[in-house]
């Protein structure tokens, strides 16, 4: 099991470090604030009260000895950059960061950091895709170039398998798996949907009106393939 520091327990970091506790991750929460240590020690390994840009007191509880080091401190750039400099001291093999502005960043990348988190970027890069067509869904950065989205099936593309529609080949693009949504009925008469997730595709498989693919590859040909789908619509 990897054991994970995350250094910052503002609104980001606390959910990080539940998320990973709930994963299964060995998760050490610190933070110099008592209020959000006591609320958050029974929901991760364990949660300490500490000021992250003092070496003596980090190596006092062991955060050389983690796998992977979360700075999740947000607004106080100079503790952030205080902080990402003593786990590098110690040596860390994973170490992720969160930005809150381009000259962060550029500091960051100065340090030799490459895992930077953006969340603020990333947000908006998601909103302006799922704004941008009707049929995208969650989308995920996973370099400069290339992402991961949810869309819907085009409408032209309904009925026909994927061996008929040879998308890799036509598109350029990889469908790494498919949600089909099935409407049920409540007991209180409200619409709901079971989802169901299939990630092995067989060649016979027939979209259907209600399947979202999950699509992976570089952000123009995904942006083409979009603009197809609409013109399919």
């Amino acid at each position: 099991m990897k054991s994970i520091a995350v250094l910052g327990l503002g609104q980001f970091g606390y959910q990080v470090a539940i998320g990973l506790t709930q994963k299964g991750f060995e998760v050490m929460a610190l933070d110099n604030d008592v209020e959000t240590v006591t609320e958050i020690k029974d929901m991760v390994s364990q949660a300490i009260i500490l000021d992250t840009t003092d070496e003596k007191a980090m190596r006092s509880v062991n955060i050389d000895k983690v796998d992977i080091a979360i700075v999740a401190i947000g607004s106080n750039v100079q503790s952030s950059l205080l902080t990402t400099a003593l786990v590098q001291r110690m040596e860390i093999s994973k170490i992720y960061v969160r930005v809150i502005n381009s000259l962060q960043e550029s500091i960051l990348k100065s340090m030799g950091i490459t895992n930077i988190i953006s969340i603020e970027k990333e947000m908006g890069i998601q909103v302006a895709n799922t704004l941008s067509s009707d049929g995208v869904g969650r989308y995920i950065s996973i370099s400069d170039r290339h992402s991961i989205m949810e869309v819907s099936v085009p409408k032209g593309f309904v009925g026909k398998t994927l061996k008929e529609l040879n998308i890799r080949s036509h598109y350029r693009i990889n469908i790494i798996g498919i949600k089909t949504m099935f409407p049920y009925v409540k007991d209180d008469g409200e619409l709901e949907f079971d989802i169901q997730m299939n990630d092995i595709l067989e060649p016979n498989y027939c979209l259907g009106k209600d399947d979202v693919l999950i699509i992976a590859g570089a952000d123009d040909k995904l942006s083409k393939f979009i603009r197809i789908g609409e013109l399919h619509d």
